[in-house]
């Protein structure tokens, strides 16, 4: 008995499984390229959540920088700290999901 991963949620279930315990995926009747349409169709949708998060942490960062050029603050008030701090975090968590996106553009079956 050998161990395949599942195309829906991407766990190890055993090869002569008719349906995958965890997600109830039907391996019963599937052709090999209805499994890997499943397959692009995960990688697709886990893909369009990258990119929402992406812009969501690049509008944060443009916003704290915004403000900044607007507000204009005093350096060393809790307002300027606060946006520095928060542009930061916008654009880290920005690079974070693109080098996520990298890494499952790379992965292949």
């Amino acid at each position: 008995m050998a161990l395949a991963q599942c195309p829906s949620c991407n766990k190890r279930v055993s090869s002569k499984a008719k349906e995958c315990p965890h997600c109830h995926f039907v391996f019963a009747g599937q052709s090999e390229e209805d499994l890997q349409r499943e397959f692009i169709r995960l990688q697709q949708e886990k893909k369009d959540k990258l990119l929402s998060r992406s812009m969501l942490a690049l509008l944060l960062a443009i916003a704290a920088f915004v403000y900044l050029f607007l507000q204009q603050p005093l350096p060393d008030s809790w307002q300027y700290n606060t946006a520095i701090g928060v542009m930061i975090v916008g654009l880290l968590w920005f690079i974070i999901n693109r080098v996520q996106m990298l890494f499952i553009k790379r992965k292949r079956r």
